[in-house]
């Protein structure tokens, strides 16, 4: 009997830290003709996460394509799962990412998994469960802080490298890539739909990506390189709204940092992705890729003058966002001391239970659409 090939992981963040502080995009894991939306209730500890993994890892090991999202706060944790060829979805609804049924019962509905556990025990507990949540978001907000400080700093390196900018070169090098994507295509009645993400996230363990999955396996790669300041998300914004314009759907993978921006776009008709690889997100490109170097458009002469000045800005952005790490890192601590008070109060035999049969739901849905992935 053959091996049923495993379906492929593509791994995102739905919501980010950012100078602008938690930013969610939580409203792009489903479509808006979603077939099915599990939102899924609880406190930290309930076993959410390994509710949403272990529907993903089953449907992967049955042969489907499965998007996780992952947590920014903790991204060894899920809070959503998109299966794309059924549509259907579970989504993590708690704080800070509240997300609640916009259509109960014929599109969304609620799995709460605080029906499994001992609220005698929790409330015992109380005290110790607010103290940590405070400390967590007395945490989250000097690192809001901290990162609103880097982007300042970002702002200025930014600054610097625009006044050796040609924007002139710039703006040919931007008309002649949207001329070999779209082809003379024209602008369509319908636009396209759009996606919102994030590829990166900035996490208790540092900056982390899941470029790799999202871009590797595009057949087409275009890789925008330069320096702060130099246009490349503009690019990027051009690049996505001709899209749409034409009708074609695009995917927007926004900066962890300044969520105003954005460091990748995918459009999926074409087969093509476009990234901006700078650190720490480096793609490394394969002979195939197109470079477009945007430091091309820089002069020399003034890049050298303001060098100094741009070495301040890395130096102090670095420190800067170093410290917003560490204050979500602490952050971290409190949330697993929360968790720690709700884990043995739960009834995780009767949550696998609840699993199980939402897993067969899901299949159910496949068989409906022609999929057979038992």
């Amino acid at each position: 009997m053959p091996v049923m090939e495993r379906g492929h992981i593509k791994r995102v963040f739905p919501g980010c830290n950012t100078s602008l502080g938690f930013y969610s995009f939580y409203d792009y894991i489903a479509p808006p003709d979603a077939t099915r939306i599990f939102v899924i209730k609880g406190g930290p500890g309930v076993g959410k996460s390994t509710f949403i993994r272990g529907i993903g890892e089953a449907l992967v090991a049955r042969g489907l394509d499965v998007e996780f999202h992952h947590c920014s706060s903790d991204n060894s944790s899920l809070d959503g799962l998109y299966i794309p060829a059924i549509k259907v979805a579970i989504i993590d609804g708690t704080a800070p990412h509240v997300v609640d049924p916009r259509w109960p019962g014929a599109v969304d509905e609620i799995i709460h998994l605080g029906e499994y556990w001992d609220e005698n025990r929790l409330r015992a507990r109380r005290k110790e469960i607010m103290a940590a949540s405070a400390e967590a978001g007395r945490c989250f907000a000097r690192a809001y802080r901290f990162l609103k400080a880097a982007q300042v700093v970002y702002d200025d390196w930014e600054t610097l490298n625009r006044q050796a900018m040609d924007y002139a070169l710039a703006n040919q090098k931007a008309a002649a890539l949207l001329d070999e994507i779209l082809n003379a295509r024209p602008v369509s009645s319908r636009l396209g739909r759009e996606r919102h993400l994030f590829a990166s996230a900035i996490t208790p363990d540092g900056l982390m990506n899941y470029v790799d999955t999202i871009i590797g396996p595009m057949p087409r790669k275009y890789v925008i390189q330069g320096e702060p300041g130099t246009g490349k998300s503009y690019l990027l914004k051009k690049i996505a709204q001709a899209a749409l314009e034409r009708g074609l759907d695009v995917e927007s993978y926004h900066c962890p940092l300044n969520p105003e921006k954005v460091e990748h776009v995918l459009i999926p008709t074409l087969g093509v992705a476009f990234t901006k690889s700078i650190e720490p997100h480096m793609w490394r490109p394969a002979p195939e890729d197109i470079i477009v170097d945007m430091n091309e458009c820089l002069d020399p002469t003034t890049v050298e003058r303001n060098r100094n000045a741009m070495a301040d800005c890395e130096r102090l952005f670095g420190q800067l966002f170093s410290q917003a790490i560490a204050c979500i890192h602490d952050a971290k601590a409190s949330h697993d001391l929360m968790e720690a008070y709700y884990v043995p109060c739960m009834d995780f035999e009767k949550i696998t239970e609840v699993r199980e049969r939402t897993l067969q739901r899901i299949l159910g849905y496949a068989a409906e659409v022609g999929i057979a992935a038992e």
